[in-house]
């Protein structure tokens, strides 16, 4: 998603620290920006560089190209309005970021409170209030049908442990996992994304112990932090992903597909076994053939044909072409011929056509796009979807995968 003057972002911990320099990145960019943040100074004075730099750049506006909403993100009706009050002034919602943060300055296990104020507060600003301000963002987005970008604030406090702060490394880490199990949205034309930068020197950095600091290269530049909020905002091909970056390294995805390969397993009965190719390769032809729906009728020979199609490779990167071997015959194929298990009436049923036959098959993997690490080429399955009727069919990624005994079972 290339961003683009009259875009729109919401920003939460807007008001200083990488909050406060991604709010004045996309201002550059032209977008419009509403500032979330609980210090009303902070949160205000973001607001008025935005607005004032943003008129310079890009000239008067009828709506302001800064609104400052002073909010407690830990509570759910505040940020919930806040998300309103935006999509009432800029009619929609593009980009959000969710980067409030709040450090314990105490161990928890030498913390006598009730961690109102200490331990408790930091689990419901870092991990709580970014979970709710991504499920209201996500629902907005869905609402107006178009594509948008969450990104969340992690640390790599929550890629490996900080004994110093252990409250904070956990909600980090909560951060990362949560966000990274929301890749599927991508399906809805939402992205959410994580970014981990090492240490940045903003108020909260400051807190660090500077001998560590310094062990680990020093500060990042913010610059470093706002090109790569950026990337995973306008690469398409990133839904889920966690950005660690650090002076040692520079931007680097986590976990590489090594460490992916550790912990892609499969259960079955007896042990945990990563999936292993049963057979060998299938050649792929150029063309194919499949049995299709092209006039709705209970009669199942009057109402498909068989179709003679040119077979798309290379596969599309979260896609996997399956051989079919058996195919499944179900009395609710002519159910299905005949349009019953559309909605409407039959000329609306009529309006699906032409559409393939078949609910379930066995196969193998022909082909996986690059994408795809969790089946391989040669790996036995079985599908529950459209199109079982066919020398070949192509499955998504996003589909759920499953092991049952031999066979992994591919569900639409």
């Amino acid at each position: 998603m290339k961003l683009e003057p009259g875009m729109s972002a919401l920003v939460t911990g807007g008001g200083s620290g990488i909050g406060k320099a991604l709010c004045i990145a996309l201002a550059h960019k032209g977008l419009f920006v509403t500032v979330v943040d609980f210090s009303e100074e902070h949160g205000g004075q973001v607001a008025s560089l935005v607005q004032k730099g943003s008129s310079q750049i890009h000239g008067d506006s009828k709506v302001p190209y800064a609104m400052f909403i002073k909010c407690d993100v830990t509570d759910a009706d505040a940020l919930a309005a806040a998300f309103g009050k935006h999509v009432n002034l800029y009619g929609g919602l593009d980009v959000c970021i969710n980067c409030a943060g709040f450090v314990n300055k105490s161990l928890v296990y030498d913390d006598t409170s009730n961690g109102t104020k200490t331990w408790r507060r930091a689990v419901n600003v870092n991990l709580v209030a970014v979970i709710d301000g991504t499920r209201i963002a996500t629902q907005m987005m869905r609402a107006q049908k178009k594509p948008g970008a969450i990104i969340n604030i992690g640390s790599v406090a929550g890629l490996y442990p900080m004994h110093y702060e252990p409250i904070y490394s956990g909600t980090k880490g909560g951060v990362i996992m949560f966000t990274r199990s929301l890749a599927p949205l991508k399906r809805h034309g939402i992205r959410v994304n994580v970014i981990c930068p090492e240490f940045v020197q903003t108020n909260m950095g400051e807190q660090v112990n500077r001998v560590l600091v310094d062990a680990l290269g020093g500060f990042l530049k913010m610059e470093d932090v706002i090109n790569g909020a950026f990337e995973l905002i306008e690469d398409e091909s990133k839904a889920g992903a966690c950005l660690w970056i650090s002076k040692r390294r520079g931007m680097v995805y986590w976990p590489t597909s090594e460490e992916e390969k550790k912990y892609l397993v499969y259960a079955t009965k007896s042990k945990m076994t990563v999936t292993k190719n049963r057979f060998p390769s299938i050649q792929t032809p150029e063309f194919f053939e499949k049995i299709t729906v092209h006039t709705l009728s209970h009669n199942f020979r009057n109402a498909t044909r068989i179709d003679r199609v040119r077979l798309r490779l290379p596969m599309e990167p979260h896609s996997a072409l399956v051989k079919i071997i058996y195919a499944g015959v179900n009395a609710s194929d002519v159910n299905f011929t005949s349009g019953r298990y559309f909605s409407g009436n039959a000329k609306e049923a009529s309006a699906h056509l032409p559409f393939d036959a078949g609910f379930e098959a066995v196969g193998i993997v022909a082909s996986v796009g690059d994408s795809v690490r969790h089946i391989k080429v040669g790996t036995a399955v079985a599908l529950m979807t459209f199109g079982g009727y066919a020398e070949f069919t192509v499955v998504l990624q996003s589909m759920y995968f499953c092991c049952r005994r031999n066979y992994h079972l591919i569900c639409a």
